[in-house]
C-alpha cells in the first residue's frame, strides 16, 4: 500500500528555480528533511508550510492535496457514543505508570478501542 500523499510540495517547488538545498539553508533543516518532505515520507509542520508558501509565494492551499469528503454525519454520532460512554461509567483516564513509576493520569485504552470501533462500525453502516 502506498503512503497518502498530503503535499504538493514538490509540484510548487518545480514551478520555481529554487533548489532544494537553498531552501532548505533558508528554513535551516537538512536537505534530507526538505526532500522527505518532497516525497510525502514526511510532512512540513503547518508553520513550516506557511514559512515554504511566503518563500515560493503561493497560496498555502496550493502546497495541500484536497481530500474530498462526504458528510454522512460521523462527528456528530461519535459525539453521541463519547456521551454514552462517559454515562455508562466508562473513565476517560485511567491510572499508569510512567518510566520513573510515578502514577500518571493516561487516555484509558479500553475508551479509545471503543471509539475507535464505532467509527469503523459507523462507516460501514454509512457507504
Amino acid at each position: 500500500m502506498s503512503k497518502l500523499k498530503i503535499n504538493n510540495l514538490r509540484q510548487e517547488l518545480d514551478n520555481t528555480k529554487l533548489q532544494v538545498a537553498a531552501l532548505a539553508l533558508l528554513l535551516d533543516v537538512n536537505e534530507s528533511t526538505v526532500s522527505k518532505w518532497n516525497s510525502n515520507i514526511e510532512e512540513p509542520s503547518l508553520k513550516r508550510l506557511d514559512e515554504i508558501g511566503e518563500i515560493l509565494e503561493t497560496d498555502n492551499r496550493n502546497l495541500l492535496i484536497a481530500r474530498h469528503r462526504e458528510k454522512t454525519g460521523l462527528a456528530n454520532a461519535l459525539q453521541a457514543e463519547y456521551k454514552r460512554l462517559l454515562k455508562s461509567g466508562l473513565p476517560k483516564k485511567v491510572n499508569a505508570k510512567n518510566q520513573e513509576g510515578n502514577t500518571i493520569k493516561i487516555n484509558n485504552p479500553e475508551f479509545v478501542k471503543a471509539l475507535r470501533n464505532f467509527i469503523v462500525e459507523y462507516k460501514e453502516n454509512n457507504k
